[in-house]
């Protein structure tokens, strides 16, 4: 092997035969080929000449690795390997030029020669162990592309050499993380099953390593793993949720964590179609509340924004995953000052599901705006006029569950003092605008109104307000309805009797112990005056006012007045079928004072005659039919 020993360049640094057989079909040969080359590298390195060692390897390089016949490729690759064996320790300084070649081999289009560039890695990474790791993001670029190959036989050398390379990692002591984490954040998104097997392997054994700190490099490739609980392969999506959980528990041992890009991507992937992707980011925003606390409040509409996509989820799993984050983050939001969060962001996440379509989210949104109402009124009413539209919208939900807690808010805004005319006015002005809620929804919503607010307080306002409308035909609709209420609510009890106190006069309060005070009598007498002026836009409910306030004289005169005008208002159908009703409602509990009044009728003149003019405007038929019918509920 003489050739070696003498200075020259090319073919002429190895003998013809050598080269021949590493050329040759035939696996023995060119291995035998190999096996030389080695013998004489180790005498070369113990002679000291290294040079003639590289101008063996750029031989190798030059004319046989990059050789258009895939036998001469394949020689290269096991002369290489023997070279690298042949050097031994001395190998290191000579990676730069045995490794591009090899690697390159990884692509060649021969699936025998990317075999072999398997083999040859494997043995040139078994002598230069952990020097290998100065070279690892070229190894591993070439180990990605091959991830994915097809041919069963380059599949096995594979393994081979991607073991090898973790145990050289795992066993390294100055594995540079920070210069690999950009070709990680590139290949992440990879979406081949094979490949994304490979890239979780790595980050698993990364992680594993206690000298490398996976986790504060967790945001740059978070999203891509994340996106592999998705994989059509069952084993995949396993293999991802178990390196996820991994990290989930150094989070909850970490001292220190920096929520804010994780927080972010887990949002993201709360809207995700696959159900395990959805049910997994919720999982984890949920451990989140409970880890970071305080720190997660600057992130609390985005994560709202998450549990209110998933809160009606069709899977039971989902619904309750994000029921469970939901009352995490209103615990914490609960516990947490105005200048934590940001009010105006949460209220714009929450307009925008005000108006969902699934009923659920609307129930839920309606429930942190109230809740937020409780806690932080005043924070909530600087951003309120952004809430109205949505808000007036709601009354006439289909959901009547969603449309108690629209009336809830309504109050809650309404019960601000410097808002109760505001917010009043607002729905007033819905109905005015809405014949149709105002027919189908005014009774349910005015009531509940009164229930929640001050009712006094309620009716003198809508009064008020009625007076200033030049609507007439809604304020007389309008009046009707507040009438209906104020005659049958029992939330009105009180307003009814100091309405009833407003004619009692000095001797009537002397001579009997029941009856109200001079004081009750004059706030009696304010809140007549006060909805007069709203009633009077429809007679027959003015009238009824008159009767509950027991002003008989007024009421006759009313009665009087009715009869004066003819056609009209006072001679439509509509205004004998009010008039009808008012009857039937005399014989309700609401009057039953005013019917036994009636067993003194010498005392009470001015009702006697009401009554009998009651009966005088109605068509005899009508008449007849509630005379029968009030004497048919006497009897009975």
């Amino acid at each position: 092997f003489g050739v070696l020993e003498m200075p020259g360049s090319g073919a002429d640094l190895l003998p013809p035969h050598l080269l021949r057989s590493l050329g040759q079909k035939e696996y023995d040969k060119r291995k035998g080929a190999a096996l030389e080359i080695e013998q004489a590298i180790k005498d070369l390195r113990d002679a000291g000449q290294h040079e003639r060692v590289r101008e063996v390897v750029l031989y190798v390089v030059r004319d046989l690795a990059g050789s258009p016949h895939p036998n001469v490729r394949k020689g290269a690759l096991h002369a290489l390997a023997g070279v690298a064996i042949g050097l031994r320790e001395d190998l290191p300084q000579f990676l730069p030029e045995i490794l591009p070649p090899v690697l390159a081999s990884f692509c060649d289009p021969d699936c025998r020669v990317r075999y072999y560039a398997c083999e040859s890695l494997y043995n040139i990474a078994k002598v230069a162990r952990s020097h290998c790791v100065a070279h690892f993001n070229d190894i591993f670029e070439a180990l990605f592309k091959l991830s994915a190959d097809t041919d069963l036989g380059v599949q096995n050398g594979f393994q081979l050499l991607d073991r090898l390379m973790k145990d050289i990692v795992a066993e390294s002591d100055n594995f540079d993380i920070s210069a690999f984490m950009p070709l990680l954040r590139r290949r992440i998104f990879v979406a081949n099953s094979y490949t994304r097997q490979f890239l979780i392997g790595w980050i698993a054994i990364l992680d594993s390593v206690p000298d490398i700190e996976m986790l504060q490099h967790l945001p740059g490739f978070f999203d891509g793993l994340f996106h592999m609980l998705s994989d059509l392969n069952k084993e995949i999506r396993q293999q991802a949720y178990a390196v996820l959980y991994d990290f989930l528990q150094e989070i909850k041992a970490a001292p220190n964590m920096a929520y804010e890009p994780i927080v972010a991507i887990l949002v993201q992937h709360c809207a995700s179609r696959d159900r395990f992707s959805r049910l997994t980011a919720l999982t984890w925003l949920h451990a989140f509340l409970s880890l970071g606390k305080a720190q997660l409040l600057p992130f609390s509409p985005a994560v709202l924004e998450a549990v209110l996509r998933s809160i009606s989820h069709g899977e039971d799993e989902i619904r309750d995953a994000a029921a469970q984050t939901d009352r995490a983050l209103r615990a914490l939001v609960h516990s947490s000052t105005e200048a934590d969060f940001d009010m105006q962001a949460i209220l714009a996440t929450l307009v925008q599901h005000m108006r969902a379509e699934a009923v659920r989210t609307r129930v839920t949104a309606f429930q942190w705006i109230a809740m937020l109402l409780r806690q932080r009124p005043a924070a909530l009413l600087r951003h309120a006029e952004a809430l109205w539209p949505a808000l007036l919208d709601s009354l006439g939900d289909e959901a009547e569950e969603v449309v108690f807690l629209d009336i809830e808010v309504v109050a809650r805004l309404a019960a601000q003092t410097e808002y109760f005319a505001t917010a009043l006015g607002k729905v007033m002005g819905r109905f005015a605008d809405s014949p149709s809620l105002l027919e189908a929804r005014a009774p349910l919503i005015l009531r509940e109104l009164t229930v929640l607010l001050e009712p006094r307080r309620v009716y003198v306002e809508l009064a008020s307000l009625v007076v200033s409308s030049t609507d007439l035909p809604f304020c007389a609709l309008m009046v009707q309805t507040l009438n209906g209420i104020l005659h049958s609510s029992p939330a009105l009890r009180e307003l009814r009797e100091s309405l009833r106190a407003a004619m009692s006069d000095e001797k009537e309060r002397g001579s009997k112990a029941d009856a109200p005070s001079a004081a009750a009598a004059a706030e009696g007498a304010e809140l007549f005056k006060q909805l007069y002026a709203a009633w009077c836009h429809a007679p027959v409910a003015l009238l009824s006012l008159c009767l509950l306030a027991e002003a008989h004289e007024h009421a006759s005169e009313l009665i009087s007045r009715f009869a004066a005008v003819e056609g009209g208002e006072m001679g439509s159908v509509e205004f004998l079928l009010q008039l009808d009703r008012l009857v039937q409602l005399i014989e309700a509990p609401v009057f039953a004072r005013l019917r036994l009044q009636l067993l003194q009728p010498e005392s009470h003149p001015a009702l006697v005659a009401v009554l009998y003019g009651l009966l005088m405007l109605l068509p005899q038929v009508i008449a007849s039919q509630s005379s029968q019918s009030s004497q048919s509920s006497q009897s009975s």
